[in-house]
Formats: C-alpha cells, sequence, structure tokens
C-alpha cells in the first residue's frame, strides 16, 4: 500500500514538473495579466485654469460643449465655468473661459491623479474610466532562443464612470467594445516562468487614453 501511495506522488511530482516546464496558454495569460505594464487604467483628462481658445481668440462655450467630454464633465456636476486671463492674438489679453471643480469635482477627484498641462499653466486631472482586461490567448510559440512567444487578444473594461461616458460620447463606447491584439515573451528561469510585454501595437493601447 504504501508502495503504491509513493508511486503515485512520484507521478504526480514529476507530471508537475513536466508542466511548469511547459507554458500553458492558461499560465502565460495569469502571467501577462498580473505584470505592471499591463494593469493600466484607461482615462480621460480634465483641464481647470486652462483657458479655452485658439491662437487667435477665445472659445464660446457652446464651441467648448461640442466636445463631449466637456459635456459630460458637466452634465457629471464636476466642473464649473471661470474666467481666466489669456494672451490672444498679437499679445492681446482677453478674458477666457476655463474650467474649475466643484464641491463635487473635489470630492470625486480623491480617484483622479493629478498633473500638470504641458504650457505649465492650470492643474490636468486624470480621470480613470476602466482597466484592461485579457480575453484570451491566442497562440503560444517556442522561439529557437528558448523563450516562448505569446500573442493575446485584450480589451478596455469600464469601472461605473466608463459605463456612464459610453451612454453619453459614441467614442467611448467604440472604445470599450474593441478587442485588440498584442504579444509577449515569456522565459523559464529559476524554475519559473516570466514574461516581458512587448511594445504596444499604438501609442494610444499603451496610454489608455480615451481619444476627443
Amino acid at each position: 500500500m504504501r508502495l503504491r501511495i509513493a508511486l503515485v506522488l512520484a507521478a504526480i511530482a514529476i507530471t508537475t514538473a513536466c508542466s511548469e516546464r511547459t507554458l500553458s496558454a492558461e499560465r502565460a495569460g495569469s502571467l501577462i495579466a498580473a505584470l505592471d505594464g499591463f494593469r493600466r487604467d484607461a482615462h480621460f483628462t480634465i483641464a481647470t485654469g486652462l483657458p479655452f481658445q485658439s491662437l487667435s481668440r477665445c472659445l464660446s462655450q457652446n464651441e467648448i460643449e461640442q466636445r463631449r467630454l466637456n459635456e459630460f464633465v458637466l452634465k457629471q456636476g464636476w466642473v464649473r465655468y471661470e474666467s481666466r486671463e489669456a494672451f490672444v492674438g498679437f499679445g492681446t489679453k482677453a478674458s477666457c473661459t476655463a474650467f474649475a471643480l466643484t464641491p463635487g469635482g473635489m470630492a470625486a477627484s480623491a480617484q483622479w491623479a493629478k498633473g500638470r498641462s504641458a504650457s505649465g499653466q492650470g492643474i490636468v486631472w486624470i480621470v480613470p474610466i476602466g482597466r484592461r482586461e485579457l480575453v484570451r490567448v491566442t497562440k503560444l510559440t517556442a522561439a529557437p532562443d528558448g523563450s516562448t512567444q505569446v500573442e493575446f487578444d485584450w480589451k478596455w473594461t469600464p469601472n461605473d464612470t466608463g459605463v456612464a461616458l459610453q451612454m453619453a460620447t459614441p467614442n467611448a463606447s467604440t472604445f470599450f467594445a474593441q478587442t485588440k491584439k498584442s504579444r509577449a515573451s515569456c522565459r523559464r528561469a529559476d524554475d519559473r516562468w516570466r514574461c516581458v510585454l512587448a511594445p504596444w501595437p499604438t501609442p494610444a493601447d499603451g496610454l489608455g487614453e480615451l481619444p476627443s
């Protein structure tokens, strides 16, 4: 009886070791989904304290609200209008419309990241709207260098703000509906599999910013 148990345990150990030496699609998917480079939020930005202007003039509120994301954040009650001094044309000063956070926006901003605009004027708020989700591993290829090349499908999965955006802006619906393709390289070292993401096919895929 003891001999039989020992043989069963040995067989299990051998099977486990062999399975670890060969990367399965399920294991590859788990490793890729856990990478910091994969676990990025999708987002859009709100700029506060930054005048809405072209090179020659201030933009009207109607022009501002033609951008669906601006209309969305106003309807969410996160921002209000204020006036900011700006230079338009050939050094002419003008009072242009800008966004400022409302009390509701200040409360919501506890979940946002904060940065500076490229001009250094105003504040840019980075609003998370979803996360990457690995849909499936589609192909595993053993490479001559001993690595396993992994091809996989992924998509953005919306959070509550992302769901609300889908109902407000057509481009958000398209953004979340798309299934995208990417690759990773996995290699076994020190009895463990480690994966490295290939560069994302487009900068937008890597950054995760919702198109305007």
